[in-house]
C-alpha cells in the first residue's frame, strides 16, 4: 500500500485490490452517465471471474480518500497482442470530484511499478482527447496501432 498527499492536500491511499464489491457502483454509475462503459465491463468481468487481474505481472489498484473509493485502474497482459511481454493499462477511472488532483497519475505510477519484471511495452486505448493529453503527460506516446492509441516502453 502507498499513501500520499495529492495536490489538493487530500490524503489518498493507493492499494492493490483484493476484491471489488458494491463500493465500485458509484464509480460505475458516474462513468455510465458519461458514456464510459468500461467501468461496467470491469465490474462484470470481475464478478464473472473472466478478469481478476491475477496473471503474472497483472494487478488492479484502487485509490481511496478516507473510506471512499475514488479511483481504480489495472494492468493485464494485452489480449490484443500476439507477442509476449506486452501489457495493457485498463479501466483507469477517477471520480469527477477527485480529478485534477494527482489521483490518476498516482494510480498509473502504482500500476506501472514493477511492471518491467513482466512487460517491455504497455499499451492502452482511449477515445477522449482529455485522457490522451493525460497519458502523454505521463510519458505515453501516441501510436497508429489498430488496437491501441498510446504506448510506453518500460524495458
Amino acid at each position: 500500500m502507498q499513501s500520499s498527499s495529492i495536490r489538493s492536500g487530500m490524503d489518498i491511499r493507493i492499494e492493490q485490490a483484493a476484491a471489488l464489491n458494491a463500493e465500485l457502483d458509484p464509480l460505475v454509475a458516474e462513468a455510465d452517465t458519461d458514456g464510459h462503459l468500461f467501468m461496467r465491463r470491469l465490474r462484470d468481468e470481475w464478478a464473472s471471474g473472466s478478469n481478476r487481474f491475477d496473471g503474472p505481472g497483472e494487478k488492479l489498484v484502487t485509490a481511496r480518500a478516507g473510506d471512499r473509493l475514488i479511483g481504480v485502474g489495472g494492468l493485464n497482459r494485452d489480449p490484443y497482442a500476439q507477442a509476449p511481454g506486452i501489457g495493457r493499462l485498463r479501466h483507469l477511472y477517477v471520480a469527477r470530484d477527485a480529478r485534477c488532483r494527482g489521483v490518476g497519475a498516482s494510480l498509473v505510477r502504482s500500476i506501472l511499478a514493477g511492471a518491467d519484471a513482466h512487460f517491455t511495452l504497455i499499451r492502452l486505448r482511449t477515445d477522449s482527447a482529455e485522457a490522451a493529453a493525460f497519458y502523454a503527460r505521463l510519458g505515453f506516446q501516441g501510436t497508429n496501432d489498430a488496437n491501441a492509441t498510446h504506448v510506453m516502453r518500460i524495458d
